[in-house]
Formats: C-alpha cells, structure tokens, sequence
C-alpha cells in the first residue's frame, strides 16, 4: 500500500468517531437500489436496497423448494473498489474480480393462496465502494442476478430475478481560493493560489470496527492530503515553476504564488489526477500611478508622460480627453487614443481666436482625462488638471 493511500484510508475509514473516505481516489455518499424484477413465477421485494436488506421471493404454489433453500446473488460486472484492513491501518483496493456469488440462505417466511414467500439477507460485501469525482457522471447501478437454490445448487424452477444494489459512493472535489485578488502588474505583489481536496462519504469503521450492513452510516467532508496537485497559468509566473507540481499536506491544501509584469486576467489551473481541476481567476489591472507634467517656454505646450504599472505600458491602450470651462481654448496634440501612448501635450499658445495665447486662469480650470486599458477589458482611469503640477517632477495620481 503506498503511504498516501495508507495516510488517507488510515484517518478516514476509521476514525475516533466515524469516517469513510479513500486514498488517492475520491468518494461520495451514494446509493445503488435493489431493483426487484418480476420472475417467471414471481416478484423480489422490495425493489431497492442497501446491504443489509432483507428481501423476499415469491414462489408459485405448486413448486417444489427443498429444505436448506439458499438466494443466490451473482454479480456479473466487477467487484470494484473494497475498504481493507492491514495490521492497524485501513486502504482502499481495487478488486476486478467478475462473476462472484454470493449465496445466502433462505427462509420460509409466508404461505399465501397462490404462492410461498422465502426471505434473505443481502449480505455485507457485495457492494464495492463507488469512487468518484464530483465532476463526473453518477455511475449505472450494479445490478446483481437472484436464484433460489436448493441445498445441492439446484435452482428452483421458474423462480429468478435481478437485484440492483444501492452501493456506498465517495465523491472527491478540488477547489480554488486566492489570498488577494486584483493584484498589481508589478512582477512583484503576488497573491497564493490554494487547491483544496477533500473526500465525502459514508464511514466504513467507527473506532476500528466495521459498521454491519444495514448499519447507520455518518457521512463525513475528509482533506485528501498527499495528493499532487499540478498547477498552470496563462499569465504571470507561478512559484514553484509552471507547471508546478505540489502534494497537499494533511489538510488537504496545495498552494503557489503568482505575479505578474502584464496586464490582464490570469487563469490558474489546478489539477489534482483522479479527483479533477479548477480555475482561479487572478486579475493583474492597470495602474495610471503618477504624471510629469513639463511647460515648454515661453507659450506652451504643457507636456505630460505617465508612469504605469506594469512599467511597460506597450500592450495598454490610452484614451485621453481635455475638458474646458466656458471661453478656453487649446488642444491636446499627442493623439486621442492610441496603443501605449502614454505621452501627450496640451497646447495652449498663440492661435486663431487666441492671437497671444489662451487665458491662463482658464487653462487652469481645464481637466484632462486619461483611461489605460488591458487585453482583458481591465482599466484604470485618472483625472488631473491641465496644467496644475508644471515643473513638479513626478506626481502621484490618485
């Protein structure tokens, strides 16, 4: 038994309390019913069941049952997976052993006008664990065949069926959180990607001893720990390195970090084999972080440059506008919108109407907006005044 499945099997299937999980391979509480179908001379009841259901067969009056009669269940697919006992600890295997039989016997339970009824017990072990993602499909029941036997293996004519039974399953499921989410493009704040796996079902043992079939079942939400985890992203850099591969500890978390030098959504992915995959959208937005604002002597232009995070503004896209009070006049030149345009110029100086430039208290008046925008649609958008930090180096934007 590998130690992860003997870490795992050890702390779930037999807890101080109760607890039913599997190893590497995940579960959830289920149920296989037991199906009755008619036979040829009559009916099982009921139709649906655990282990541990005592179900009749009817046989027409008229046919012969030897004493020692036995219900012969025979399941046709494989076993599946089986909860074990090692020395002390507790796994989960995989049995692929078809057509195994299990004969119980039967009871004379009622003579009716027309027919007799025989009971029997669906024994404990005919069920293997039903291990499962949450992400799949709820598998097809197991439906096991019903024959009445006399003692020496004889069937009893006329009197068969079919049984589906209602099977313990486990479900396994992996989630995603972040520790911070918008994070800068900065290449240096980072936020902690962390994958949760855990395991739910119906526990197996309670304090060492196995629960009898029919027995009430608690059902318990277990980490899966010492499970790898690998992680991807489609943006930023991840620590351990993409695609990094992580074992969760024995609370069931793996984790890395992410940062990012662009701009945009980052998807991270985390894939746990068997179990399933999540995503965790990070999102690296746009800063506009400070302006230098220069006026060029004697008349104008006023000049602006931007600082940006991330530093490289070439994947950004700039949309700038000047607002003027009533009577202003001027211009910017460096273009309304461009691809990382991140320099632009207010003009303010001689021109028609304006023969000795624009009114300077109305120059100051002016607004200029500026948008950076991301690949993802993410954007950042600042308002400053036209000409109110000239000669101040950089300013800060808020």
């Amino acid at each position: 038994m590998e130690p992860t499945q003997r870490h795992i099997w050890q702390h779930l299937l037999n807890p101080k309390v109760a607890i039913v999980v599997i190893g590497c391979i995940a579960v959830v509480v289920g149920a296989w019913t037991l199906v009755g179908h008619k036979a040829k001379g009559g009916a099982l009841s009921p139709s649906s069941g655990p282990e541990g259901t005592v179900v009749s067969i009817k046989v027409p009056k008229g046919t012969s049952v030897p004493a020692g009669a036995q219900l012969v269940l025979t399941d046709a697919g494989e076993h599946g997976y089986v909860a074990k006992q090692q020395g002390g600890g507790m796994f989960v295997a995989y049995d692929p052993t078809k057509g195994l039989t299990y004969k119980i016997p039967a009871t004379l339970e009622a003579n009716g006008d027309n027919y007799s009824s025989y009971s029997a017990e669906v024994p404990q072990g005919v069920c293997g664990l039903i291990i499962k993602s949450v992400q799949e499909p709820n598998p097809q029941p197991k439906v096991l065949s019903a024959t009445l036997v006399g003692p020496d293996e004889v069937p009893v004519p006329g009197v068969s069926g079919s049984f589906s039974v209602t099977c313990d399953t486990f479900t396994l499921k992996i989630v995603t959180t972040a520790s911070q989410d918008p994070v800068l493009p900065d290449g240096v704040d980072q936020s902690t990607v962390t994958a949760t796996l855990t395991v739910k079902g119906p526990a197996q043992f309670i304090n060492g001893q196995r629960i009898k079939a029919g027995g009430q079942k608690p059902v318990i939400e277990t980490p899966l720990g010492l499970t790898p985890v690998e992680f991807t992203t489609d943006l930023g850099t991840l620590n351990p390195a993409s695609p990094a591969k992580v074992t969760t500890d024995l609370s069931g978390r793996a984790s890395v970090t992410i940062t990012s030098a662009d701009a945009g959504i980052a998807s991270v992915r985390a894939i746990a084999p068997g179990i399933g995959d999540a995503k965790q959208q990070i999102h690296f937005k746009p800063v506009i972080v400070a302006v230098n604002m220069v006026f060029v002597q004697p008349q104008s232009p006023t000049t602006y440059q931007l600082k940006t995070i991330p530093a490289n503004p070439k994947d950004l896209d700039f949309a700038w506008s000047i607002a003027f009070p009533a009577g202003a006049c001027g211009s910017l030149t460096g273009g309304a919108s461009s691809k990382g345009l991140v320099k632009n110029a207010y003009y303010h100086g001689p021109q028609d109407g304006a023969p000795n430039g624009c009114d300077e208290k109305l120059e100051m008046a002016a607004r200029v907006t500026v948008t950076a925008t991301d690949k993802d649609g993410q954007s950042d958008t600042k308002t400053f005044g036209a000409r109110s930090s000239e000669g101040q180096g950089w300013v800060n934007l808020k």
